[in-house]
This record gives structure tokens, C-alpha cells and sequence, in this order.
């Protein structure tokens, strides 16, 4: 009885350091998993500030286009002002009258 007791005894203990061994594995496994984890945060960080700095960037390109466009609108006005400004009465209606001329020598005659 007492050799069936040992031996159930050695076995629990070969059970025991399998089990610690095992043990080892599990938080070698733990220890690998917490490290995926923290990469998948990091690289969710990561793309949360491209996208945020993207959008940044993409407002200022927005902005330096607008003003470009307005100032740009802003100067063909004043000049298209400036020009019909500086046409006098007398200028305008010599261009007509040439323009006149000009389109009734491209008519046929009749």
C-alpha cells in the first residue's frame, strides 16, 4: 500500500512540474498577447493623428485656395472697374461706330 501511495505521489508531482511548466508557457503566451495589444493601441494612435493632422492640412489648403480665389476675383473687378472707367463717352462711341462699320462690309450686299 505504502509503495501504491509513493507512486501515486511521484505522479502528482511529475503532474505539478508539468503544471509549473505549463504555467511558464501560459504567461510567456500572456506576456506576448499584452504586447499585441499595445502595438494595435499604438497603431490606432497612430492613425488617429495622420488623420487628424490630415485634416489640418487639408483646412489650410482649403483656406489658401479661398483667399487665393478671392483676391484673385476681388483684383479682375477692380480692374474690369478701372478700364470701363477710363473709356470716355467720346472713345465709346468711336468703337461702336467702327464696329459698325466693320460688320456691314462683312454683310452681303443687297
Amino acid at each position: 500500500k505504502q509503495w501504491y501511495q509513493r507512486r501515486v505521489a511521484i505522479a502528482e508531482e511529475k503532474a505539478a512540474i508539468e503544471s509549473l511548466k505549463l504555467a511558464g508557457d501560459i504567461f510567456d503566451i500572456k506576456r506576448e498577447l499584452v504586447q499585441i495589444e499595445i502595438e494595435a493601441e499604438y497603431r490606432r494612435r497612430i492613425k488617429t493623428v495622420h488623420t487628424e493632422v490630415k485634416k489640418r492640412l487639408d483646412y489650410q489648403v482649403e483656406l489658401e485656395s479661398t483667399k487665393k480665389a478671392f483676391i484673385r476675383d476681388h483684383i479682375v473687378a477692380w480692374l474690369e472697374k478701372e478700364v470701363i472707367a477710363s473709356i470716355s463717352p467720346e472713345q465709346e462711341e468711336a468703337n461702336i461706330n467702327q464696329c459698325i462699320a466693320s460688320l456691314s462690309l462683312l454683310a452681303p450686299s443687297q
